[in-house]
């Protein structure tokens, strides 16, 4: 069975990210639903995750030795995944820092791990995609694209979500890749 992590990025308590990460996952469910592409989500909620501002005594890079328990939990949860989906808001053009915070803790476990993102903003999450493809091909991901959805087109700022066709496509079409890719790590 494969494993899937969904991250939601934004750590507000009035986030868009928590109805874009249930649009993705009902998405998830319809294509690996049947028993043939079973698939079990782990649904990564940062604020279920303690993570303080990064506070290893060595980079992660040069040193993969975990010394707090929150930073072995961390690495342990990202490493029993096959795939991990991201949904990001943009911030200022950028990403959240509880998500940069939750990608510095980490480096061996992101080499090879096939992400898809998906992003959401005024601007469809354009510049935050972009950011995040760099950040994680830099530290060995293997980055399998991205959706990018906009306000108000693809959703409100209260969270309601209508998304269109071709953003709907692009996640059935990027997850068509991504399940084919965990797949192939997996067996």
């Amino acid at each position: 069975m494969t494993k899937l992590g969904v991250l939601i990025a934004s750590a507000r308590p009035n986030r868009v990210g928590e109805h874009v990460a249930r649009w993705v996952t009902d998405t998830v469910k319809e294509r690996f639903g049947d028993a043939e592409h079973r698939a079990e989500v782990d649904l990564i909620d940062p604020a279920d995750v303690t993570l303080p501002a990064f506070d290893g005594l060595t980079s992660p890079k040069a040193d993969g030795t975990k010394t707090t328990d929150h930073a072995r939990a961390w690495g342990e949860r990202i490493a029993a995944l096959d795939a991990l989906i991201i949904v990001t808001p943009e911030y200022n053009g950028s990403y959240p820092g509880a998500l940069k915070n939750a990608i510095d803790y980490l480096y061996e476990e992101w080499s090879g791990l096939p992400v898809l993102m998906v992003g959401y903003g005024w601007g469809a999450g354009t510049g935050v995609l972009e950011l995040l493809e760099r950040l994680l091909t830099r530290i060995g991901a293997d980055v399998m694209g991205s959706v990018g959805l906009a306000f108000p087109a693809d959703l409100s700022l209260e969270g309601d979500v209508h998304v269109g066709e071709e953003p709907t496509a692009a996640l059935h079409d990027r997850l068509e890749a991504l399940e084919a890719k965990a797949l192939t790590s997996v067996a």
